[in-house]
């Protein structure tokens, strides 16, 4: 059986297993913000359970859909697949197959318990949501292979099984069962909603830097594409490599440059005015409650502060090419290794009155009191 399903699926099947717990790790990072916006840090078991739920999601996709027949002509030719709508069919699989067709049950049940776990652990929904979901979705699946994706394949490429169904939803209901048992021995606990977490950790920052460079990605790629597609509209492109628009002429070097500062000027007002602006907090620094300003400082020592930072930020991310860009990747590494030994970057060095004596007042909850996301 296994042998007749990869001769049919190698091609997608292959695909989906390299591709999946890439895909699955890119989709996870949106989560991970949302958790820091809501329980304002982030464990690494938080994080582990954020990508595990992802991975798992990913996978009801990815191995009952995606995997799809390699040539689908020659399949739908050969393979004509009916449903099997007898709810009491299995006893006559276990009777005539035995482990096999027991293993196979064993299977289902197991591959939905993850989902039912989710529904009541990690969405704390209830069990009369919770259930008909998790039925809703394996109907989905069922009904997805069993229309060859609702006419995409042009057959169907799996049999539609009522059995699989019950399975599916049994081992959905166990799983929101171990969910429910889980949430009486250890619930989860809320955070501060007015906290700003002042002594972030390194997935904190992280976290928070990726979100800001997101934003800033998104600008300024937007801001330079239109820049681009107007000189390419409005000007006239020569053979010595020009553009001449009216008597303003530019080179195809100069307009890289004009994207280059642009893509420069964005960072600079995300990681630099924005957070001068808002007492420490950038865009993300305010999506996952976190101040980058870790003390109280005035005059030249938050200058200096800014300054280093600032050139760090653009020297590491900006959009370098070339040797500089190794430099950059290199200084990026350093940077790495110094807060591992120091548990802090260098521009946190810098002198300052405190650590809490913010402007506006700072509630600090204690380290037991994190949330579990």
């Amino acid at each position: 059986m296994l042998s007749s399903y990869l001769g049919n699926f190698s091609g997608a099947f292959g695909i989906s297993v390299i591709a999946w717990p890439f895909a699955s790790f890119i989709l996870s990072l949106p989560i991970l913000a949302l958790i820091y916006n809501r329980y304002h840090r982030l464990r690494l078991a938080s994080a582990l359970t954020a990508y595990l739920v992802v991975l798992y999601l990913m996978a009801l996709v990815v191995f009952t859909l995606w995997p799809m027949p390699d040539d689908r002509v020659a399949f739908c030719a050969t393979h004509h697949l009916t449903p099997q709508l007898d709810p009491l069919r299995f006893l006559q699989d276990l009777s005539a197959d035995g482990r096999s067709a027991l293993f196979q049950i064993i299977m289902n049940v197991v591959f939905f318990v993850p989902l039912g776990f989710i529904m009541g652990r990690v969405c704390r929904w209830k069990f009369y949501v919770a259930i008909p979901v998790g039925f809703l979705c394996s109907l989905f699946i069922e009904t997805a292979q069993g229309t060859g994706v609702f006419g995409l394949v042009g057959c169907a490429y799996r049999l539609f099984d009522v059995d699989d169904l019950i399975w599916n939803t049994s081992g959905a209901i166990i799983g929101f069962l171990l969910a429910a048992i889980l949430n009486r021995l250890m619930p989860t606990r809320q955070a501060d909603a007015a906290e700003v977490i002042t002594k972030p950790s390194f997935l904190h920052r992280g976290v928070t830097m990726a979100v800001d460079l997101i934003f800033s990605y998104a600008l300024s790629t937007s801001l330079g594409m239109g820049i681009v597609y107007l000189i390419h509209r409005g000007a006239v492109y020569t053979t010595d490599g020009r553009y001449h628009l009216s008597s303003l002429t530019v080179s195809s070097g100069q307009l890289e440059g004009m994207v280059t500062v642009l893509n420069v000027a964005v960072l600079l007002v995300f990681e630099f005015l924005i957070p001068v602006c808002r007492h420490g907090q950038t865009l993300g620094a305010s999506f996952t409650h976190m101040n980058i300003e870790t003390k109280v400082r005035h005059g030249m020592a938050r200058a200096a502060f800014y300054t280093l930072r600032t050139l760090l930020v653009v020297g590491v991310f900006g959009p370098w090419s070339g040797r500089f860009r190794q430099y950059m990747t290199i200084l990026g590494l350093l940077l790495l290794v110094f807060y591992i030994f120091a548990r802090q970057m260098p521009y946190d060095l810098i002198p300052g009155e405190g650590k809490d004596n913010y402007d506006r007042p700072v509630k600090r909850v204690p380290a037991r009191n994190e949330a579990s996301a």
